[in-house]
């Protein structure tokens, strides 16, 4: 099953070198975190949301793209 992430990506046609360039993060920790085998830091998410408004235009909240669940 796809995580909110890939979802979001793939819907708005946004290709992982270009997320991976405006977050900052390499290609393959984000492959990792878009399959769900690696939880991300805080840090990354905000990268990740920041870099997912740029590229989509869209006012993107952090739970658009991540289950943050009840630990957070």
């Amino acid at each position: 099953m796809a995580t909110r992430l890939e979802r979001f990506l793939r819907t708005r046609g946004i290709k992982p070198a270009h997320l991976a360039r405006e977050s900052g993060y390499s290609r393959q920790h984000l492959l990792r975190i878009r399959m769900g085998r690696m939880d991300p830091t805080r840090k990354c998410i905000a990268a990740i949301a920041a870099a997912c408004r740029k590229l989509s235009g869209e006012n993107v909240r952090v739970t658009d793209l991540f289950d943050l669940g009840e630990e957070q």
